[in-house]
């Protein structure tokens, strides 16, 4: 019986054994994603992604080779002992990614190896209310819908996973538009109603990224005003 315990208690001891020699992949998106945002910083069509091989069980993660494999092509330049990431950006064709680490010995076998698929998303513009009393409102997206309670309102945009550093860094462009026609190129607009008016406007901004093809778009959204329902 304590031979067969000892055979058991050893085989169990296997597969966790095996299992904490692994390398994990994570990425995210270089972009801009507005304050409070939650998710992650997700890729975004002709925009750049950085990943990062994170080791288990492996000892000192800046010991260990690392090669890195982009959609079956091996990537020697940025392979390594050390080399632990990966940068990388959609040229203009927007096409899933697949990127895989591989973690070497000093025989150049493979120990552990990963890989992940990542696919480009739209970036987009985001608006909110910009308060005088409390600022950016961002518990709140103002274009699913939005009513007005006084006479004045200011919306700000934020764009969401565009190429930038921040909504004003110069990278982009904004267009605002209203029923009334053009109304401002900045990222924030102000609009004011008309004493006794009543009824609803169609608001529209668009952002871009002059520099991408792909790095661009619109959203529009209905701004209720007076006592209308």
């Amino acid at each position: 019986m304590k031979t067969l315990s000892l055979a058991l208690f050893s085989l169990a001891l296997l597969p966790s054994i095996a299992s904490a020699q692994s390398v994990d992949i994570l990425w995210q998106g270089v972009n801009y994603a507005p304050p409070f945002y939650q998710g992650g910083s997700l890729w975004s069509q002709e925009g750049s992604l950085i990943f990062y091989a994170v080791p288990q069980g492996l000892g000192n993660p800046a010991s260990l080779s690392y090669k890195w494999i982009k959609d079956g092509t091996v990537l020697g330049s940025v392979s390594g002992v050390g080399k632990n990431a990966l940068y990388s950006n959609d040229p203009l064709f927007g096409k899933p990614q697949r990127v895989e680490v591989e973690i070497m010995n000093g025989n150049d076998e493979i120990v552990t190896q990963s890989f992940v698929i990542v696919s480009p998303v739209t970036p987009e513009p985001l608006v909110y209310e910009k308060s005088p009393l409390y600022g950016f409102l961002f518990n709140r997206e103002a274009s699913s819908g939005y009513r007005l309670g006084g006479q004045e309102v200011a919306f700000a945009a934020f764009p969401l996973f565009f190429s930038a550093k921040g909504r004003d860094d110069g990278s982009l462009t904004y267009a605002w538009r209203s029923n009334a026609g053009s109304d401002s190129t900045d990222s924030s607009v102000t609009y004011r109603i008309p004493d006794g008016a009543s009824g609803s406007a169609r608001v529209s901004v668009k952002a871009a990224n002059p520099s991408s093809i792909r790095q661009m778009a619109e959203k529009s959204f209905l701004v209720q005003f007076g006592n209308e329902n």
